[in-house]
């Protein structure tokens, strides 16, 4: 029945004052030395501020969408990049027939990230699993397939006929 946590002293909200996070130093000192008090902790215990960002359902749209906008600006960063590099090397080339060279190594260099990402991806798959579950469902599918047609009973018709030899 003994109270093992306390909840930080500072509002957790954006209104509120936030204090400044300890140093990673700072905090590991305080939690394997709790006797050691330091001042930035003012009466509670070590905790870190920002929580939420890891707590927080990395499949969240939120997180979609920031890992998103992180590859779109890679994406333009190394388009320009390579524009860069095609203007200080014209050898003899307009700019524009530099620009359009540097736009199709740019599309080539995606196609081949989406296939070497495509490779690990069927790599990790690890198809031997996958066939050993595949064929797991296709016995217990076939015996369900059994199971239902000997427990299958026909209702007395006129228009049914049992053969000689089962009886």
């Amino acid at each position: 029945m003994k109270v093992t946590y306390t909840p930080p002293k500072f509002s957790p909200s954006l209104r509120g004052l936030i204090p400044r996070p300890p140093s990673e130093k700072d905090f590991l000192r305080a939690l394997y030395n709790p006797h050691l008090r330091k001042p930035f902790f003012s009466d509670s215990p070590p905790v870190e501020t920002y929580l939420f960002r890891e707590l927080a359902n990395p499949h969240s749209r939120a997180k979609k969408l920031a890992r998103w906008k992180i590859w779109q600006f890679q994406k333009k960063a190394r388009l320009e990049e390579l524009f860069a590099e095609a203007m200080k090397n014209l050898n003899g080339r307009h700019p524009r027939e530099a620009r359009a060279e540097a736009a199709f190594k740019w599309r080539q260099e995606m196609e081949d990230k989406e296939k070497a990402l495509q490779k690990q991806r069927w790599k990790n798959r690890n198809p031997e699993a996958m066939l050993e579950r595949k064929e797991k469902r296709k016995a217990r599918k076939e015996a369900k397939q059994r199971q239902r047609l000997t427990a299958l009973v026909l209702k007395e018709e006129g228009n049914q006929v049992i053969p000689r030899d089962t009886l």
